[in-house]
């Protein structure tokens, strides 16, 4: 037995607690605690009021407008919600206007223009005629960010259309191209590289898609690029597929497209209702995206309704006397998704300043029996500890164990839920960035069969499901902004049972590669020990921040230690077990287990440090945008396993400094789990040749 192992084991004896408790499951305290994070009944009264019918009328408000960012339909579905705002509550409503002309630039932000499209239609007139789209009937046919166009052109077939060799040997230019790709990802290739008049795209099929479904296309061009900007049509995945089997055979085919669209300078809005707290300086955001094509009923008509029934209940309760004026404020936020909350962002930074905490709901009602959908919470990354992400899951699983009101009715089916690592994708992500470090989670339905497509109706929109989700929004606000009636101490026993999941994880995990010698022994136990410690050290800064983010009397401060204790036991008693595996490992090869001293601890995958040079979160596409060349090779990767954008989040999140990429490589795969070390050194490479990052040799 090694020096530091019996210095651990010694540790472990002097500590009365038995190891049975240090290593219980994580979710007793969820049990035990049902329903008192909050005094005074709250919760309860919250159910009561909460209505997932007034919250589907919402969505049926919000969605039957064509929300496209900068266009005439958000600004008027924005109207419709100021209206309903001022029905039923006294909060303060703001419109923040913003100026789009292409020339705002924020960090990798690029500005966009005004978009007001009129008309379009899409006719085949070779070799049958028929109409393929029409914009009066379904405005998702025509993808946003169009221009005004009035011609017949052949149809060639690019098939994905995102590398320059699906361009090889044909001749694009004044035509039309066919795709399977989104638009976005192959107008530039295609109009503004090659010359095409326009690009049709469909979804090829997969498993049971209906096949008469259009999918959510947008072209967002540069603006330097808006004079070569062309046209895009949403087909039908049987139109599509149709023909894609004429022009195999050899057929000819031509359509006639005809568009009545501007892309112009305009004007964006954002906006915003507070519900004024005792302490104006401190702020709890409550934020969902408003902007999507029509219907767009779970994305996000659902977020967007879900705030606003939260504001009528919090608004009621407080008017009926049934919860006091909270400590902090409550900001409804409704945004034109990612550009128009930078905008807010860099420029009412007096704003950002008083915010604390951020919930963002994208997409939360689909009835799961219908979408295959699952609510997920995607906490902060571990970069940004907080206890912020104990509170959310508590109300998530908590409300998601109510049984169905037969009265109010809504889906049979249970509503399934799960806590998430982080994730990117939608607006929180500029708000956990580094350069703000504001802690914000999202709530958002994943996976969903609808999702960017013209069956995303309010059909598919559940009560019990809005009225859930609402519910769990309502709660966390009232939690984190009405301190007075919260309960600390649940609050930091869910934190640390956080850590005891991620540990125990960590721990089995790593049993089960020593035990199954995936790899060497002395690589394998290093790596695990490390990734222990990182659990450790995330678990002291989450409770650490219980100091920072509550009022704590003496006895609860007390508590906060005994918690911290408990983590490094979890932490020494972990380590004890993962020591007898690979001690276990080394036996079954023939190696003689080695010391902790005598083992190369720290990560030396690479030989560089990285730093971030970058104001604000990335914007997602900015590679591709500024090295269109790698839009093949950065589409491959764009799996939801692989998770990339969060991997690069966290990526910039780590380099505030210089630091070793080993160091980073090791904690994305302690937190996202393993990643090809080539993809992280080209995702590097890549940053560093747009600006992103800098990065210099480390010393010897």
């Amino acid at each position: 037995m090694s020096g530091a192992f019996i210095g651990i084991y010694a540790r472990l004896r002097c500590i009365y607690v038995p190891i049975s408790y240090v290593l219980m499951s994580p979710n007793t305290s969820t049990e035990r605690c049902d329903g008192i994070m909050l005094l005074n009944d709250l919760p309860e009264k919250i159910y009561k009021l909460v209505s997932g019918q007034r919250a589907l009328d919402y969505v049926r408000g919000i969605s039957q407008y064509h929300r496209i960012q900068g266009s005439p339909g958000i600004h008027d579905a924005i109207q419709y919600l100021r209206t309903e705002i001022e029905k039923v509550s006294d909060a303060k409503v703001e419109v923040f206007s913003f100026e789009i002309n292409g020339k705002h630039n924020i960090g990798s932000w690029t500005d966009i223009l005004s978009w007001t499209p009129r008309s379009a239609t899409l006719e085949l007139i070779e070799p049958e005629a028929k109409i393929l789209a029409d914009f009066e009937a379904e405005p998702i046919s025509l993808a946003a960010q169009s221009r005004s166009t009035d011609l017949e052109a052949e149809v060639i077939y690019i098939g994905k259309g995102v590398s320059p060799e699906d361009y090889e040997g044909k001749d694009v230019k004044g035509k039309v191209v066919l795709t399977e790709s989104r638009a976005s990802m192959v107008h530039e290739l295609a109009c503004i590289r090659h010359g095409a008049a326009g690009l049709l795209t469909y979804i090829p099929p997969k498993g049971e898609d209906p096949s008469n479904f259009r999918r959510y296309e947008g072209l967002w061009p540069k603006p330097d690029d808006i004079e070569k900007t062309g046209f895009g049509f949403a087909l039908t995945q049987e139109d599509g597929l149709r023909l894609v089997e004429w022009l195999r055979e050899g057929k000819t085919v031509k359509v006639r497209a005809k568009v009545d669209a501007e892309l112009a300078p305009g004007t964006a809005e954002v906006l915003s209702a507070l519900i004024e707290g005792k302490d104006p300086s401190n702020e709890v955001w409550l934020i969902a995206h408003i902007c999507h094509p029509h219907p767009g009923a779970n994305d996000n008509a659902s977020g967007s309704a879900a705030l606003m029934e939260a504001l009528r209940v919090i608004s009621r309760m407080i008017r009926e006397g049934l919860m006091e004026q909270p400590e902090f404020s409550l900001r409804f936020v409704w945004v034109p998704e990612w550009h128009g909350t930078i905008r807010l962002i860099d420029e009412h930074s007096d704003l950002v300043e008083k915010c604390r905490f951020v919930i963002n709901a994208d997409m939360v009602g689909a009835d799961p029996a219908k979408s295959g959908s699952i609510l997920g919470l995607y906490r902060t990354p571990f970069s940004l500890p907080t206890t912020f992400n104990g509170v959310v899951r508590y109300w998530l699983e908590n409300e998601a164990e109510r049984e169905r009101n037969n009265a109010t009715g809504g889906t049979m089916c249970p509503l399934p839920q799960k806590y998430k690592r982080y994730s990117a994708g939608s607006d929180h992500f500029m708000f956990t960035d580094s350069t703000l470090k504001i802690p914000a989670v999202m709530l958002n339905q994943y996976p969903d069969k609808f999702y960017h497509t013209s069956t995303d109706t309010p059909d598919k929109i559940d009560t019990r499901q809005m009225a859930y989700a609402t519910r769990v929004v309502t709660l966390s606000a009232i939690t984190i902004a009405a301190r007075q009636y919260a309960l600390e101490d649940i609050i930091m026993s869910v934190s640390r049972d956080e850590i005891a999941e991620i540990m125990s994880e960590i721990s089995l995990r790593g049993v089960k590669e020593l035990a199954c010698c995936v790899d060497d022994p002395e690589k394998i136990y290093p790596r695990y020990m490390r990734w222990m410690s990182y659990a450790q050290e995330l678990g002291r800064a989450t409770l650490d921040k219980s100091e920072t983010e509550w009022h704590l009397i003496s006895e609860q401060k007390a508590m906060l230690q005994a918690l911290k204790t408990s983590i490094d036991m979890l932490y020494m008693a972990h380590i004890m077990v993962l020591r007898r595996a690979y001690e276990g490992a080394c036996a079954e090869i023939g190696l003689e287990a080695k010391d902790e001293e005598l083992l190369k601890i720290d990560p030396s995958q690479f030989d560089l440090e990285v730093r971030r040079k970058l104001k604000y979160a990335m914007y997602p596409g900015y590679i591709i945008r500024k090295m269109p060349e790698k839009m093949a090779r950065y589409g491959s990767l764009m799996k939801p396993e692989a998770q990339i954008m969060a991997r690069t989040d966290e990526l910039l999140n780590l380099s505030d400094d210089w630091r070793s990429l080993s160091d980073i490589y090791d904690r994305l795969c302690f937190e996202f789990g393993d990643m090809d070390p080539d993809v992280l050194s080209m995702l590097v490479d890549d940053l560093c040749e747009v600006g992103v990052l800098e990065k210099r040799e480390m010393d010897a």
